[in-house]
This record gives C-alpha cells, sequence and structure tokens, in this order.
C-alpha cells in the first residue's frame, strides 16, 4: 500500500477520536497527523516499502495522454465531470491502465462521475472525499450502474402496481355502466381503458 492510500483509510479510523464533544466537530488536521505518526512508526520498524511502486507509477501521465487522443479526450469530459481538481496526474495513470474503452464506457463514467461531484456537496462533516484516481481504481462508476438497475426495478414495480389499480378502477366502472347505464360511468370506462392501453404501449 502506498503512503497516500494508507493515510486516506488511516484518516477515516482515526476521525471519530478527535470529535470534540463541545462543538460536535471532527478535527481533520488532528486525524491526518495521527496517520503520519502510525506511518512512519510502521516504516521505522520494517513494515512495507517506501520506494513507489506499482502500476500506478507512470511519470507525467497526463502528457503521455496526448499521445492517445481518444482517451485523452474522454479523460478530459470525465476530469471536468469529476471536478475535484487534485491528483490529476495519478488519475490519468489509473486511466491508462483502464486502457482503451468503448464510448458508451465512457460516457457511463461520465455520468457517473457527474453523480459523485453532486454527492460530494452532500458529505457530512469529517468524511474525507474521495480523489480520481482511488474512484477509478474501485470502478466506482459501476455503482452508479447498480443504482440504475434498482431504479429501474422500482419503476417497474410502479408500472404494475398502477396497471393493478386502473384494471380494478376499469372493472367497478364497468360494472356501474352495466347497472345504471349512466354516461359517466361509459366514459369513465373509455379513459380508464385509454390509460391502460399508453401504460402497456409504454411497457412495450
Amino acid at each position: 500500500m502506498q503512503k497516500r492510500d494508507f493515510i486516506q483509510q488511516a484518516v477515516l479510523q482515526f476521525l471519530p477520536q478527535t470529535k470534540n464533544e463541545g462543538t460536535g466537530k471532527y478535527d481533520v488536521d488532528l486525524a491526518i497527523a495521527m496517520a503520519e505518526k502510525l506511518w512512519r512508526k510502521l516504516s521505522e520498524c520494517g513494515y512495507g516499502d517506501t520506494r513507489p511502486s506499482g502500476q500506478r507509477e507512470i511519470p507525467n501521465a497526463y502528457d503521455q495522454l496526448s499521445k492517445q487522443p481518444l482517451m485523452k479526450a474522454a479523460f478530459d469530459l470525465f476530469w471536468a465531470a469529476f471536478n475535484y481538481k487534485q491528483g490529476r496526474d495519478r488519475a490519468a495513470a489509473r486511466w491508462l491502465q483502464m486502457g482503451l474503452l468503448s464510448k458508451q464506457e465512457y460516457d457511463q463514467i461520465v455520468i457517473a462521475a457527474k453523480r459523485e461531484a453532486a454527492a460530494r456537496k452532500q458529505l457530512p462533516e469529517g468524511r474525507v472525499a474521495k480523489m480520481a484516481e482511488g474512484w477509478l481504481t474501485d470502478r466506482r462508476w459501476l455503482d452508479a450502474s447498480e443504482t440504475s438497475t434498482e431504479t429501474m426495478q422500482k419503476q417497474r414495480n410502479q408500472r404494475e402496481q398502477d396497471m393493478t389499480r386502473i384494471n380494478q378502477d376499469l372493472a367497478h366502472a364497468k360494472s356501474m355502466a352495466e347497472q345504471t347505464g349512466e354516461e359517466y360511468w361509459k366514459n369513465e370506462a373509455s379513459k380508464l381503458t385509454e390509460q391502460l392501453r399508453k401504460l402497456r404501449g409504454n411497457h412495450d
């Protein structure tokens, strides 16, 4: 694990200990200092490798993207959508490692990045925002896909409920039309039949 990733994770662990009971606020600077101290102590004891390692180490990664125009154009769209202007070169390195994706996949990532940027504004106090590199490494855009699937399921469930309700109302209107012969119920039955037809048409 590289230092940056370690510090981020350690800060999340230490934050609860820094809460001021009087104000209810967290001391992020103190949590970072505690994480840094732990990193130094672990390094002194021989844990971990302090040398840069792993696939993420790509020198001047953003400049290298210029050699891949399609990847660079997609990355620039992502970077603007993510809207967290720190660690661009590291994010670009991760982008390079992902390889060339399809336009549909890039579009999916950009849409999810916009959602992430909007959600970041609602972060509770004391929560640390995820940087672009970590977001890409964790393939967080797939979370948005799962959310979309759940949304589609909810929409299907709602459609089924609407169809059930309209069918019940239609049966009642037809019954009343037969019993009373009133024009009102005939009109209601026609309206409900049309609603049902449209709902089925949208579903198909």
